[in-house]
C-alpha cells in the first residue's frame, strides 16, 4: 500500500467515539491492495499536504480493506474502489463518491465540514422518510411449477442480455458473470436449446481471445472496461479465476473442444506459480493491477519485477479454488491438483475453523480475522461437501456439519434465509443492520441441500427450501446477477443422487468413483457406502447387500442400479421434470 500523509485508525469503536466526541465526522476511505485508482488517489490526494491538514482538523479518517472487510464495504459503497464516503460519528452516510482528486477534495472538505451540524444532519436524517425495504410476503409451500418458472425467467433473461456481436452480458463495463454463464450451460444440457450453448461458448471464446486474458501468463482479469472486451482492468482475483477456471472445465466437458481445455489448463498454470503455497496449501488473495506489465511480452516481463501479490488465504476464495482444482483433477486425470485441494482444505479447517465462532473470513501472517461471515461458512460447506465426494472421509462431511449447525444457530433467520454476519448487540455504524444477500444465501441452499442428499436429514432440506421462498419473490430485481438463485433452485428441482455400495480399497469401487465425478452434471451428488460400517443408511435407502460393487443413480425417487461404470454418464444425465 502507498504511504499517504493521513494517519488512518482501522474500523473500531474508538474511532466512532472519536467522531461523537469531537463531534466531527467521519472520512471513511474504503480501498484494496490491488486497486490501481486507490494507489492513485493515496499518491495524489492524500498525500497532498492541504488535503491531510483538511482532513485531520476537521474529519475522523477511517481506512479499511475491501477483502478483508466485505461486510463494511456491502454497507458503504460508493459504486466502485476506491470508495469515499462522509458518514456522522453514528455511521449514517451523509454523501460519497469514488475516486476523487486533490483539487476536487479540498474545497469537497470544506463544504461538508461547513455543512455538518449534528443536530441538524442528525435531526434530518432522523426525519427523512427511511427507505422501508418491506420484503413481499413470503409464499410457503411452493410447487415445483412456481420453481421452474423462475429458472425459465432467469434463462430468458440470460437470452436477452447476451451481446451477440462481442459476447458477455449488456454494455461497458463488461463482466464475465461467470454464474449467467454456468447455468445457460446447465440449461442447454438439459432443455438441449443451442442457442444457449452458443451464449457459452461464444462469450467464452471471446474472453479468452480479448484483453480480459492474460495471454503470456495465463489467468483472467476481472473485468473489461469495453464492451468487446479488449481493455480489462489489470488486477488478478483469486475469486475471478475459480469461477472461470470451472466456466472452462464444463465448457470443455460438454464440448470436447480444445481452446476451452487449453484455457482452463493456463489459468491452473497461472494460479499454480503465482496465487498459491504449492507446498503448504493455500490460495493467495490477488495479484496487483500494473498495465504496463501486463501490455509486456514475456520475455520482456522476465526483467520486470512482477505485479505485488496479497498473500493473504481468504476462506471463501479458497473454498471456491478448492472445488475448481477438484474438478481440474478429474477433467485432466491429474492427482496434483487434488492434492493441493485437499492440502488447502486441511490448512482452513486447522487455522481458520472455531467450534464457537464458525469459518474466520481470512489468514495473514499466522493470524486469523472477522469470524462467522456468511460467505465464509457457505462456501467453505460447499468445497466440504466436494472434498468429502472426491475422498469419502467422513471428516469433511463432519466438519460441513459442524459448520451447518454453527450458520442455523447464529445466521437464520426464522422467516428465511441467512444473515450476512452475526447478530451483534455492540455493532456500530451500518453494521447494526443485518443483511440477507441473496448471491450468499444462493451458495448456502446449494450446500444444505447436498448435506441433506448425503445425511438424510429433513432439517437441512427444510432450511434449504424456506429460503427458496423467502426470495421467490425478490430475485427478480437482481436481473442476471440472480443466476447462482437459479442453480440453487435446479439442485432443488432435479437433485441427481449417485449412491456407491462397495469397499473403497476395491479397485471397481474406485472406477465407479472415478466416472461418477468425471461426467458433467452440477446437480450431482456422489457418495461412497460401505456394506459392512453403513448398514442403517443402506437399510434406510433399501439397498441389497451385493458381493460386488453397484452403483445406483437416483431421480425423483426412481433409482436405477449399474453393474458396469461405463453407464454412469448416460444415466446420471441433467433430465427434464415430467408434469403431471
Amino acid at each position: 500500500m502507498v504511504e499517504t500523509k493521513i494517519a488512518w485508525p482501522p474500523w473500531n469503536k474508538r474511532a466512532f467515539q472519536k467522531a461523537a466526541e469531537l463531534d466531527k465526522p467521519i472520512l471513511l476511505a474504503i480501498s484494496a491492495v490491488w486497486c490501481h485508482w486507490c494507489h492513485v488517489m493515496d499518491r495524489t490526494t492524500y498525500s497532498d499536504k492541504e488535503v491531510a491538514k483538511l482532513i485531520h482538523e476537521k474529519y475522523v479518517p477511517i481506512r479499511v480493506d475491501r477483502d478483508k472487510r466485505p461486510d463494511v464495504d456491502k454497507r458503504y459503497n460508493m459504486g466502485g474502489w476506491p470508495t469515499t464516503a462522509f458518514l456522522t460519528p453514528k455511521g449514517e452516510v451523509i454523501t460519497g463518491a469514488t475516486y476523487i482528486p486533490p483539487q476536487q477534495m479540498k474545497p469537497l472538505l470544506q463544504r461538508i465540514s461547513r455543512l455538518y451540524k449534528k443536530t441538524k444532519i442528525e435531526a434530518q436524517l432522523k426525519e427523512l422518510p427511511k427507505e422501508e425495504k418491506k420484503a413481499p410476503p413470503i409464499e410457503h409451500g411452493l410447487d415445483n411449477e412456481f420453481f421452474q418458472s423462475i429458472v425459465d425467467k432467469l434463462t430468458l433473461e440470460i437470452a436477452s442480455s447476451f451481446d451477440s456481436l462481442h459476447g458477455g452480458f449488456g454494455n461497458a463495463p463488461k463482466f464475465p458473470h461467470s454464474e449467467a454463464l454456468t447455468l445457460a450451460l446447465l440449461e442447454y444440457h438439459i432443455q438441449e436449446h443451442k442457442a444457449l450453448l452458443n451464449i457459452v461458448t461464444k462469450t467464452l471464446q471471446k474472453m479468452s481471445a480479448g484483453g480480459i486474458y492474460d495471454k503470456e501468463e495465463g489467468g483472467f482479469f476481472p473485468y473489461s472496461t469495453t464492451s468487446d472486451w479488449s481493455i480489462p482492468h489489470y488486477e488478478k482475483m483469486c475469486e475471478d479465476n475459480a469461477k472461470m477456471l470451472v466456466n472452462y472445465l464444463e465448457a470443455y466437458q460438454i464440448t470436447g473442444e480444445e481452446s476451452f481445455k487449453k484455457t482452463a489448463q493456463e489459468i491452473l498454470s497461472y494460479v499454480n506459480a503465482n496465487l498459491s503455497d504449492q507446498e503448504k496449501g493455500g490460495f493467495y488473495g490477488s495479484q496487483d493491477a500494473d498495465e504496463e506489465y501486463y501490455k509486456l511480452s514475456r520475455l520482456e516481463r522476465r526483467e520486470k519485477t512482477s505485479p505485488r501479490v496479497d498473500k493473504t488465504v481468504y476462506t471463501n476464495w479458497n473454498a471456491m479454488m478448492v472445488s475448481a482444482y477438484l474438478l481440474s483433477s478429474v477433467v485432466f486425470k491429474n492427482l496434483s491438483y487434488r492434492q493441493i485441494a485437499l492440502r488447502t482444505v486441511d490448512l482452513l479447517l486447522e487455522k481458520s475453523l472455531s467450534s464457537r465462532v464458525g469459518m474466520y473470513h481470512y489468514c495473514l501472517d499466522g493470524k486469523r480475522h472477522l469470524p462467522g461471515l456468511l460467505s465464509d461458512q457457505a462456501s467453505m460447506m460447499r468445497c466440504l461437501v466436494d472434498a468429502y465426494q472426491s475422498t469419502s472421509n467422513k471428516k469433511f462431511l463432519t466438519c460441513a456439519e459442524n459448520i451447518a449447525k454453527f450458520m442455523l444457530n447464529n445466521l437464520w433467520d426464522d422467516a428465511g434465509g441467512f444473515y450476512d454476519r452475526p447478530k451483534n448487540i455492540q455493532a456500530f455504524g451500518a453494521l447494526k443492520t443485518l443483511q440477507k444477500p441473496l448471491d450468499e444465501n444462493s451458495v448456502a441452499v446449494d450446500a444444505f441441500l447436498r448435506l441433506h442428499h448425503l445425511t438424510g436429514k429433513e432439517r437441512y432440506l427444510d432450511s434449504a427450501r424456506r429460503t427458496l421462498e423467502h426470495f421467490a419473490s425478490s430475485y427478480q430485481r437482481y436481473d442476471i446477477m440472480a443466476a447462482a438463485f437459479g442453480l440453487a433452485v435446479e439442485l432443488y428441482l432435479r437433485p441427481v443422487q449417485i449412491h456407491i455400495v462397495g469397499l473403497k480399497r476395491n479397485p471397481a469401487t474406485s472406477r465407479f468413483l472415478e466416472e461418477s465425478l468425471r461426467v458433467y452434471n452440477p446437480l450431482k451428488v456422489i457418495e461412497i457406502l460401505n456394506p459392512t460400517s453403513d448398514t442403517e443408511r443402506l437399510a434406510n435407502l433399501k439397498y441389497p447387500a451385493t458381493k460386488s460393487p453397484r452403483a445406483y443413480i437416483c431421480f425423483k425417487g426412481t433409482c436405477t442400479s449399474v453393474g458396469d461404470p461405463e453407464q454412469i454418464a448416460k444415466i446420471s444425465r441433467p433430465r427434464k421434470l415430467q408434469k403431471g
